[in-house]
């Protein structure tokens, strides 16, 4: 008897198409079942190369060591993408020859610095645009970057990506945006309508905590008719989804 409200509120989604992630999610939970359940701690390319045996490109991120690029406030601890993130990332950017590369939310730039590793490799006049409304992350995103010499290939942005003002300071078009800022679903889906409509041809959309956060992943479930979807889990199990125009 006490799995009927459970399924009176399954009953209500599946008639009125409400997305209400956060209620099952909930309801997933008091059955032993969790989002964070879900992980993995390899990225798609990585996942080709080992099943069809073939061997990565050489990049290396031996000098990019998490705890290096840790936040002094101790709220902030793990707030930074997870390595799969950063290689996934990385990896696109080699695969897309990205010349321009957006990033919105950088934090303390665990992410831009492996972008800008695979620009120094691969496309050395690339750039990347790093974003952040926090001026001590963006403070500590910039001194990373110079602290391993990658400094010429980042062009900090202090704001939100959705003030219009600042939208203006951005490139007008992107090959590769990843975003990772509020996660809320409003900003989110604001996001994916503005920024999507700056992509190159060919280019995509990498939104972080796809799986983790509901906004996202009702943001990126609303807008999957305009976009072609690819969803991976990682090792924290935030998840990333990559968005192509249709």
């Amino acid at each position: 008897m006490s799995s009927i409200p459970d399924r009176l509120r399954l009953l209500r989604t599946a008639l009125t198409r409400r997305f209400i992630y956060a209620d099952v999610v909930a309801m997933s939970e008091r059955y032993g079942l969790s989002i964070r359940d879900v992980c993995a701690d390899v990225e798609p390319f990585e996942l080709a190369d080992l099943t069809q045996g073939g061997k990565p490109p050489g990049l290396d991120f031996s000098a990019l060591r998490e705890a290096e690029f840790t936040a002094t406030e101790s709220y902030a601890t793990g707030w930074s993408s997870e390595p799969t993130v950063g290689r996934f990332l990385a990896r696109l950017t080699v695969a897309r020859k990205a010349r321009v590369v957006l990033e919105l939310g950088c934090f303390v730039g665990w992410a831009t610095a492996h972008i800008a590793t695979a620009l120094s490799r691969h496309v050395p006049d690339g750039r990347i645009h790093y974003l952040d409304h926090n001026p001590r992350y963006l403070s500590a995103a910039t001194a990373n970057l110079r602290r391993l010499g990658l400094d010429g290939l980042g062009v900090p942005h202090l704001g939100l990506s959705t003030d219009p003002r600042i939208q203006q300071s951005l490139p007008a078009k992107a090959d590769i945006i990843f975003i990772d800022t509020s996660h809320d679903y409003e900003p989110t889906l604001q996001e994916i309508d503005h920024f999507g409509a700056r992509l190159t041809p060919g280019g995509c959309l990498v939104l972080h905590d796809s799986l983790s956060a509901a906004g996202v992943r009702r943001a990126v479930h609303e807008r999957r008719a305009a976009f072609r979807v690819a969803t991976f889990a990682t090792e924290r199990s935030n998840g990333i989804s990559v968005l192509w125009p249709r």
